[in-house]
């Protein structure tokens, strides 16, 4: 049993180019789900916000996937209330491609004065940066990570009018037909997290990678190109897609009649999505803890809690050590899943 990887073709991106566009991306973790973990960095200096030692008049925040997914969506739900703490204007650019390496290498190579920053993915950085070999012009590790901002378990989401309603439907038919049946995910990544429902429902399954992000990948699934896709709650976007079963180990309140692999059945599927923010290699302490306040501070904003509370994302709270731990924690988690 296994995956078959094909690449999207251009036919099915152009029956899709009409759909509307949403991302994801997205996760990390083995065996266990991560914490909300520690207090933010309190603010400080003058009235206009937590960080007074920013000398930004605008800040690039590079998203390197497609607008519209789930890198997008955590910087937009950031936005305003980040600029409010910076008293800077924050101009997104979209760098995608590469499974986020492009975005990422432009981060890699910026000036490490705060006034470029990163959204970022866990699991997709690290799988990325353990599997792509010397030419990809940077580690997981060269960065410094700010904070982590929320996570998600990862689904299989199908069509809200599909064939396929139950994960024991899904299994079901991937027994009767090997290899027939299609997944799409982010690049090289969801092709991980593919490999742990493989493994764990012993089904064979053939696999479509999108580079773009979920916000490529829904108008595929809600148009029937592909059957199924697997990422984290941005694939809910739009509510174009239905989930059927969720990684990890425990029940999402937010949804009681959908089981995780583990309640259905299918032990071993515990890999989730994270999002954060990440700075050069090389940026001083200081503008490091002065993102980490302007985060902390955005977190606290009644509209940024407001547009949390419509999600089902789980949020987290963390100074720059604890971000640079759970970084740490779940690129090993990665490695292992990779069976490094």
């Amino acid at each position: 049993m296994g995956i078959r990887r094909v690449s999207v073709v251009l036919a099915i991106l152009a029956m899709a180019a009409g759909a509307c566009a949403t991302e994801e991306a997205p996760s990390t973790e083995v065996g266990s789900e991560p914490a909300a973990t520690g207090a933010a960095t309190e603010a400080g200096g003058d009235e206009g916000g937590a960080t007074a030692s920013l000398d930004c008049q605008a800040v690039d925040v590079i998203v390197p996937y497609s607008p519209g997914g789930g890198s997008d969506q955590q910087v937009r739900r950031l936005q305003s209330a980040l600029e409010d703490a910076t008293g800077s204007r924050l101009n997104i650019t979209y760098q995608e491609g590469g499974d986020g390496s492009v975005g990422w290498n432009a981060l890699a190579n910026a000036e490490p004065d705060g006034c470029t920053i990163a959204n970022v993915v866990m699991p997709n950085i690290s799988n990325l940066s353990l599997t792509a070999g010397e030419d990809l012009g940077f580690t997981a590790e060269d960065f410094e990570y700010v904070a982590f901002t929320e996570y998600s378990p990862n689904i299989i989401g199908v069509s809200k009018d599909g064939e396929y309603q139950t994960i024991e439907d899904f299994v079901e038919a991937a027994k009767s037909k090997p290899g027939e049946l299609t997944v799409a995910g982010v690049g090289s990544n969801g092709e991980l997290l593919l490999n742990e429902v493989i493994n764990a429902t012993e089904v064979e399954i053939t696999y479509v990678p999108v580079s773009g992000g979920v916000g490529d990948i829904i108008p595929q699934v809600a148009g029937g190109h592909v059957d199924a896709a697997i990422s984290g709650f941005s694939l809910l976007d739009g509510e174009q897609l239905t989930p059927i079963a969720l990684s990890g180990t425990e029940p999402h309140e937010d949804f009681p009649d959908v089981p995780t692999f583990d309640e259905a059945g299918y032990p071993g599927v515990n890999l989730v999505t994270t999002w954060g923010f990440i700075l050069p290699p090389e940026t001083p302490d200081e503008l490091v803890e002065a993102w980490n306040a302007a985060v902390q501070q955005a977190l606290q904003d009644e509209k940024v809690k407001e547009a949390y509370a419509e999600t089902s994302f789980i949020v987290l709270e963390q100074d720059a050590t604890e971000a640079r731990a759970y970084f740490e924690e779940q690129h090993e988690t990665t490695s292992k899943a990779l069976g490094q």
